[in-house]
């Protein structure tokens, strides 16, 4: 009777410890579908347009104002929670140069138009917080303007280039598909059978006329012989 209930307890704890055991795994399956998902790695952008988002945002990083003084420092990195509470109870999505930079070394930004929400989101952060007429806020305009001057710099430049590599390609297919000679400038071979032809015809034509006037002379000279 005694070992009947001492194998029911020994029964009794192991499927304790099974239980205890597959909560424990539970458990951390659940802590693991609860953490934050891998990053997602996106394809890299093409080289012209990094170098176009790296270009834009440093014209807007060392812009310095009439004084010298380079305004963006004030945006280059955000303060920390604990050390700002109360500006991320306001702002729901902070945004600074950093992480900018961040963000199009890892090719957050698929266009120049990504970059500019950012940066226009940084602007207008600036001008939610602080208030109007302050440094800052002034800043904030300032560095919204020297971004619309540069992207359109940019986007003309990057036109004008196209343009002249299109006039350039298609100047060359022309010249390999066709060869238009200049007005007034013969082909030389033409020219040359044309002058050895026109010459030898009037040489002949010479000879003819000359033949004919010396016939006629000697009609002339015949009939008066006569008379």
């Amino acid at each position: 009777m005694e070992e009947d209930i001492s194998l029911k307890k020994r029964k009794g704890d192991h499927h304790g410890e099974r239980v205890l055991q597959a909560a424990q795994e539970t458990g951390e399956k659940v802590k693991r579908k609860r953490g934050r998902p891998p990053a997602e790695k996106l394809p890299p952008n093409p080289p012209e347009l990094t170098r176009t988002l790296n270009t834009l945002v440093d014209m807007v990083i060392n812009y310095k104002d009439g004084l010298g003084r380079q305004i963006s420092k004030g945006f280059v990195q955000l303060p920390s929670r604990k050390e700002a509470p109360e500006y991320y109870e306001l702002i729901r999505k902070p945004v600074d140069f950093r992480r900018i930079r961040e963000r199009v070394r890892n090719h957050k930004y698929r266009s120049v138009g990504d970059l500019e929400k950012d940066l226009f989101l940084l602007c207008h952060n600036a001008q939610t917080y602080n208030l109007e007429g302050s440094q800052i806020y002034e800043d904030s305009i300032v560095i919204k303007s020297v971004f619309e001057s540069a992207r359109q710099r940019i986007v003309t430049d990057e036109e004008q280039k196209e343009t002249v590599s299109t006039s350039h390609s298609d100047n060359g297919g022309r010249a390999e598909d066709q060869f238009v000679p200049s007005a007034g400038k013969p082909l030389p071979v033409q020219l040359k059978k044309g002058t050895k032809e026109e010459r030898s015809r009037n040489t002949m034509a010479k000879r003819l006329h000359s033949d004919l006037d010396s016939d006629e002379d000697l009609e002339d000279n015949t009939t008066k012989d006569e008379g």
